[in-house]
């Protein structure tokens, strides 16, 4: 298979996706200084509490669509069947759980918003599924276009609303909505796919129930690991959301949001395009990928990454005084988990594209015990000790799962550890430069800091012979490698 239309894929997802972060990044300062940390906290725990649900429903067959080769057409029935009773079933039910939920929570707000937009859940399954059409014929530039009309839109809604009432409901309002628009948009887009898969029949529970038998057991199990690294990844504002009030999870949301923006702003753009790939390509192709992905990961993603969380530290206090001062703690260990999640999410879905999930089920059962009891062991110093041993672990963990998938593709461990830690080497040289840059007042701290960065990762691609600058333009100018 040819990479080039892969590569002008990705490169498409790439562009569009710096766009819509530098956009929710600006968005997010007026969100800050506009709304409560109480109401962050809030907005954060409803949030995943919505794509908790949408994953259980959903019950992985949109993932059997992607990866299935010859009962295209079955698959796409009973995705879409399983995915129209869910939505209807689970924002009804939703409803009745919202005052559990929100008592569970410490927060009567969050039972009273979960309660009265209940059908945003219904949204969020449809959503899922009229992507997934998108993903299986490798329509990259749609869904990056669909995805940043959404965000163009909740953005310009937000902060027109959000001006004249200072209220969380507005924010989740706006952002949902864009949702239902990057659901309207792809519908519309793939219309004419959506409706030859149907013929005109809309329900076959036949069909969901002859392909439920066949993959009851991959679909459970792939289910279950989605249920559960979403929980694993989110376990500060799942687990610990249940044990702090929502003060604290306002805090942490605020840290990982400016942390975590530069992250998801690539490994978003490349998730989506590598896992229908992967699905259609051979070992060596995906060790190969993967391992170009590792070298620009660690040489530019980690420097790049340090230097965004310390001017992330120097800029908290400058553009919102007080109010967030207590979240500047919390940037050391969001670098950790942020920068250790690099190395995991293009790559995380070779379990399933191997037909291997029950591997990653049970890596993830062990990862997720392994971050609660250091959590728990944390929360009896304080809250931020249990953020910093929650992020080591995520650390180990996350390494520990590169490795995992590179054994599925048939690569040697032990080379593979080698570039692992190759990789990390410019990230531990920029810190040591920003060690007595720290030591400077604010301005030319932030100036010492990006030419120090700038520096190091020129010496890098010189030292290695220009792979740095070739990696790079394989993702970003794909037509010319």
């Amino acid at each position: 298979m040819s990479q080039k239309p892969i590569l002008s894929g990705m490169r498409w997802t790439v562009y569009t996706s710096v766009l819509r972060r530098l956009l929710t990044l600006v968005l997010f300062y007026f969100v800050a200084r506009w709304l409560s940390r109480e109401d962050l906290g809030v907005f954060r725990e409803y949030s995943l509490i919505l794509a908790l649900l949408a994953l259980l429903a959903g019950f992985s067959l949109d993932f059997h669509y992607i990866i299935e080769q010859k009962h295209t057409r079955t698959a796409f029935y009973a995705m879409w069947q399983i995915s129209i009773i869910s939505a209807l079933v689970g924002s009804l039910l939703l409803t009745f759980l919202s005052g559990w939920l929100g008592t569970l929570y410490k927060s009567p707000l969050l039972a009273d918003v979960l309660r009265y937009t209940s059908i945003f859940l219904g949204i969020e399954i449809i959503r899922r599924a009229v992507r997934s059409v998108a993903a299986k014929h490798k329509q990259f530039k749609q869904l990056a276009l669909a995805e940043t009309y959404n965000v163009v839109f909740y953005c310009l809604v937000t902060v027109a609303g959000l001006a004249f009432i200072r209220s969380l409901w507005i924010y989740i309002l706006a952002f949902y909505l864009g949702n239902l628009l990057e659901t309207l948009y792809l519908w519309l887009c793939n219309k004419r796919e959506i409706h030859s898969l149907l013929r005109g029949r809309i329900l076959r529970l036949g069909i969901l129930l002859k392909v439920w038998r066949r993959q009851a057991g991959f679909s459970l199990q792939a289910t279950l690991v989605s249920v559960v690294n979403t929980f694993s990844g989110n376990a500060p504002v799942l687990f610990l959301g249940t044990l702090v009030n929502p003060l604290s999870i306002g805090l942490y949301y605020f840290a990982s949001q400016l942390v975590g923006v530069p992250v998801g702003t690539f490994t978003t753009a490349v998730n989506q395009v590598f896992f229908p790939v992967f699905a259609e390509q051979r070992d060596k192709d995906i060790a190969a990928l993967s391992g170009r992905y590792l070298r620009l990961a660690g040489w530019l993603g980690l420097p790049l990454l340090l230097l965004f969380t310390y001017l992330g530290m120097l800029l908290t206090a400058w553009l919102f005084s007080t109010k967030w001062m207590d979240a500047i703690p919390l940037l050391p260990p969001m670098f950790l988990l942020f920068g250790s999640s690099l190395y995991v999410n293009p790559i995380s879905g070779i379990p399933f594209v191997k037909r291997k999930p029950g591997w990653e089920l049970t890596w993830n059962l062990a990862g997720l015990g392994l971050k609660l009891l250091a959590m728990l062991w944390g929360l009896r110093i304080s809250f931020l000790m249990a953020i910093w041993a929650f992020s080591l672990s995520s650390v180990l963990v996350n390494l520990a799962f590169f490795l995992m998938a590179m054994h599925l593709v048939g690569c040697n461990l032990r080379q593979v550890t080698l570039r692992m830690a190759l990789s990390l080497l410019p990230a531990v040289a920029y810190a040591l430069i920003l060690l007595p840059i720290s030591s400077m007042p604010a301005l030319p701290a932030a100036l010492a800091a990006c030419s120090g960065c700038l520096l190091l990762l020129l010496s890098v691609n010189f030292l290695s012979q220009g792979k740095l600058h070739s990696d790079l333009r394989l993702i970003l100018m794909p037509s010319h490698t």
